[in-house]
């Protein structure tokens, strides 16, 4: 495949990358107070390579997980009612990792979330996976799992979670800004969070499609 810039949307959940990225909107290329992207860089025939085996292998590792059920059977849990998932949206449905598993190496045929979207019949249908960087993933860390030429990692800033109505839920609040505010609206506050990285594995092998610019 040749090397091509693939801008693409990625989301991140962790604390504390040790090399400070400029926050820009992925979409309007205007900045964003409360997200972190990592900069996009010149593509190569090889970061192609590497991301489409990335692609294909998580792809072999979730298909036993075509329905949320399957899902559930192994530990994850959904973040919301899938109910509530209008059609073509995205629901993750995640697993706790203990510290243990959190502290080990990147392993993108474990991932955190599983991705299902809402179809037109109606149906929850797997879509992809949510990757997420181990903590103390640097950018040049972050290059090594999916190249930077292909995908943009980010991470929020400052959230604020309390739980939601379903148990061990948990639901941001975008609008506490400060730990202030979220500790006054009955949450708990994270300044940072982890790199994280949206694959979608239902839309073949284009990576431009696989790493959708949201």
């Amino acid at each position: 495949m040749p090397g091509i810039l693939i801008r693409a949307a990625v989301l991140l959940l962790a604390s504390g990358a040790c090399v400070p990225l400029g926050a820009q909107d992925s979409r309007h290329g205007t900045r964003h107070p409360r997200m972190s992207l990592t900069p996009l860089r010149p593509g190569t025939a090889a970061d192609s390579a590497r991301a489409l085996a990335l692609v294909r292998d998580l792809r072999s590792a979730i298909a036993s997980y075509q329905t949320i059920s399957a899902a559930e059977s192994a530990g994850y849990r959904a973040r919301r009612d899938s109910a509530t998932v209008p059609t073509g949206r995205l629901l993750h449905v995640g697993r706790r990792q203990g510290w243990r598993s959190m502290r080990q190496g990147f392993d993108a045929a474990a991932p955190r979330s599983l991705l299902y979207r809402r179809t037109a019949d109606g149906s929850m249908r797997l879509a992809g996976a949510m990757l997420v960087a181990p903590r103390s993933a640097t950018v040049e860390d972050l290059d090594a799992m999916v190249p930077l030429s292909v995908a943009r990692w980010h991470r929020h800033i400052g959230l604020c979670f309390v739980r939601g109505t379903a148990p061990g839920s948990r639901v941001a609040l975008r609008q506490a800004r400060t730990a202030e505010d979220c500790e006054e609206a009955g949450g708990w506050y994270r300044a940072e969070t982890r790199y994280m990285i949206h694959v979608m594995t239902d839309v073949g092998d284009d990576l431009t499609a696989v790493f959708p610019h949201e």
